[in-house]
């Protein structure tokens, strides 16, 4: 059965530490997962030693790398390989260590568990291919949904995309500040598909946005957020600033190769005059461009000489090729990119906020009642006159007037999920697979699911989500949270691996870059124990924070919200001790840019961190701008850790349905008292 099951890997080397102990034998495996029936390569496949904090994920092409000491391996541990949709194999270590010499590949067969959250695909179904442009070219993260269902699709970096559908349905199209289209599908040609500009939109975001400064930068991926830009290997740190450096210049000046500075004709390195050009590249000695500096996203032409070099954390050099592909013609010369630093800039930001005047908060906001306006149904099961009877009333509604009404169905988990839990699991398992192709129901399902601790659940969504979202950010970052909610502490160490090396292919996490290194730090400084035999990316991770805030990691609050849908508008207040207030507005009137970000590069989380506060109480309001679907409306996972990474850590979550949102609302007010 073994042989059927798995071929199995070859060890590529072993490293005697001490040859005198066997104790101190270093193994290394490095081995491919494949697809028994198509010999595709599986990526994101878990590889581990069940109960040792010894495994791994592959990566796009299906590899794997183990290392660890023989001595943490005993003869009957087991070994295993799973894989979204596929059945798990499993063997001793003992019978691993036998075959160890046929071949260095897995190959995993495709579940057919009727069981499973998700059936498998039908291999019938039509699909629509097309692509969505507008005047200015294509439309990268537009929506694609079928209409009167929950299939929905979106398209890539050039427009292209990919959907179930058949003809006589009727696809709609939408994307921000773009007028929604409608097409019937009469034949299964592909569909090119422009959209136009909503003029309403356009005049109003003109009207309000003349006196703002952009902080977006033009890069070959398209526009990006200031916190969306991207990094090389060519890094120096504060350490490699000498202390004796009094412009960035000194700080630059012998520290990259092939990086000449430019002076005026007073012989100084400072002033306007001066120039930075990177030789190498696309450019020549005839055709040079002096290179740019992006300062924490703010873009400019000229040596930036009013930065302190002693407040400079990192600097980072993109050359030309990589600084065209981002930051287009202008980064032909190449960019040195400052990160200043800071204990957290978002912090800094809301803190900085709260101390202009004419802020002061005065208004009595209601609290937010998350069981409000219970519907119908929900009193009718309340009503019947056993649980039987109202689990046979759930099934009628179900089959005969919501059958995809993903509201319903959350509604109904909500209410038997404390009567009975196995029903209530199987009330999200049946809208999951009618809605296996819509990311906004998905994401509803798996937050309700972590509502009431159900990881080893929410951690199938979430594989789901990366199966049919892989370019997206957050498929990344949820996956790699639910590991470590499932104690999966070595997949969580490898997926940040990947995520925090830009070792996944076409993706990078550079919209959630500074949430996915605070998540990171924390399991580092809570986990350390567990980490010892991992691939946990510890030496990248410190480039990314400063030294001071590394040694005494932690925060008094960390707060982060998760939408389900990137084009929801939604504004979150917080008032502080003194009674001042910050607004964040998730709109396209007040950040335009930041939702055309998360559209085109799938992300919906922002976090916000209180640290060395006043002492007093937070309130944190929240208000619905959005008009809902009222089948499948817009949820959001509220998260707020008090004492983020320490050992007294506690950790609050709550899903609000926005749809119940008429007014502004108090949702939560925190205590601070350090």
């Amino acid at each position: 059965m073994l042989k059927k099951a798995l071929l199995l890997l070859t060890i590529l080397s072993v490293n005697f530490l001490i040859s005198q102990d066997n104790d101190f034998i270093e193994i290394n495996i490095n081995a491919t997962v494949l697809d028994y029936d198509s010999q595709n390569e599986i990526p994101f496949s878990e590889v581990k030693f069940l109960n040792k904090n010894i495994g791994a994920i592959s990566d796009n092409d299906g590899k794997f790398s183990l290392n660890y000491l023989q001595r943490s391996i005993k003869k009957n541990d087991i070994f295993m390989i799973s894989a979204y949709g596929y059945d798990t194999i499993k063997t001793t270590a003992d019978n691993l260590y036998k075959f160890l010499n046929n071949t260095n590949k897995f190959y995993l067969k495709k579940t057919n568990n009727s069981s499973s959250w998700f059936n498998e695909e039908d291999e019938s179904d039509n699909f629509i291919f097309g692509k969505v442009f507008s005047v200015k070219g294509p439309i990268q993260g537009a929506s694609i949904k079928v209409k009167n269902s929950l299939i929905e699709a979106k398209s890539d970096f050039e427009g292209f995309f990919k959907i179930k559908a058949d003809v006589n349905d009727v696809i709609v199209i939408n994307f921000l500040g773009m007028t929604e289209k409608q097409m019937l599908i009469e034949n299964l040609d592909d569909k090119y598909i422009l959209l136009k500009t909503d003029a309403q939109i356009l005049d109003q975001v003109t009207i309000t946005g003349t006196t703002e400064l952009s902080d977006e930068v033009d890069t070959g991926y398209g526009k990006r957020k200031k916190k969306s830009i991207g990094f090389s290997t060519s890094t120096i740190t504060s350490d490699d600033i000498s202390p004796g450096a009094v412009s960035i210049v000194d700080a630059i000046r012998g520290k990259f190769t092939n990086v000449q500075v430019a002076y005026n004709q007073d012989g100084a390195a400072t002033g306007n005059k001066t120039q930075i050009y990177v030789r190498g590249g696309s450019l020549s000695i005839n055709n040079s461009a002096a290179a740019i500096f992006d300062i924490e996203g703010l873009i400019y032409n000229e040596v930036p000489d009013f930065i302190d070099p002693q407040q400079i954390e990192s600097i980072t050099l993109l050359r030309s090729l990589a600084a065209t592909n981002r930051y287009g013609s202008q980064g032909r010369g190449g960019v040195f990119l400052v990160k200043m630093k800071s204990l957290s800039r978002k912090a800094q930001r809301l803190l900085d906020n709260l101390k202009v005047k004419g802020n002061d908060y005065k208004e009595q906001t209601p609290s937010i009642i998350l069981d409000s306006l219970k519907p119908n149904y929900i009193n009718d099961y309340s009503s019947t006159k056993s649980l039987d009877e109202a689990k046979n009333q759930f099934l009628r509604l179900s089959n005969e007037i919501y059958k995809l009404s993903v509201k319903f169905h959350i509604e109904s988990f909500n209410y038997f999920k404390n009567i009975d839990t196995d029903f209530a699991i199987s009330i999200l398992k049946s809208i999951a697979k009618k809605a296996k192709d819509n990311p906004k129901a998905l994401k509803t399902i798996a937050y309700h699911l972590e509502k009431i601790g159900d990881f080893q659940n929410a951690k199938t969504i979430y594989q789901r989500l990366l199966l049919i979202r892989p370019l997206d950010e957050q498929s990344y970052r949820d996956l790699v949270l639910i590991y470590k909610e499932n104690q999966d502490y070595e997949l969580a160490a490898s997926l940040y691996n990947l995520m925090l090396n830009n070792k996944i292919k076409n993706v990078n996490m550079l919209g959630l870059q500074e949430t996915v290194v605070n998540e990171a730090a924390h399991l580092y400084w809570t986990k350390f124990d567990k980490l010892s035999q991992t691939d946990f990316p510890l030496k990248t991770l410190k480039t990314y924070i400063p030294k001071n805030d590394w040694r005494k990691f932690g925060f008094d609050y960390r707060i982060i919200f998760d939408w389900n849908d990137p084009a929801v508008e939604f504004n979150v207040q917080f008032v502080d001790p003194k009674n001042k207030y910050y607004n964040w507005s998730h709109t396209i009137l007040d950040d335009r840019d930041l939702l055309e970000d998360e559209l085109n590069y799938g992300y919906n989380t922002e976090e916000f961190i209180i640290e060395k506060s006043d002492r007093g109480k937070w309130i944190i309001n929240i208000e619905n701008y959005s008009i809902q679907d009222n089948s499948n409306p817009t949820y959001i996972k509220y998260t707020v850790y008090k004492n983020y990474g320490r050992p007294n850590e506690i950790k609050k979550v709550e899903v609000i349905n926005l749809d119940k949102l008429s007014q502004k609302v108090n949702l939560d007010i925190l205590r601070y008292y350090n």
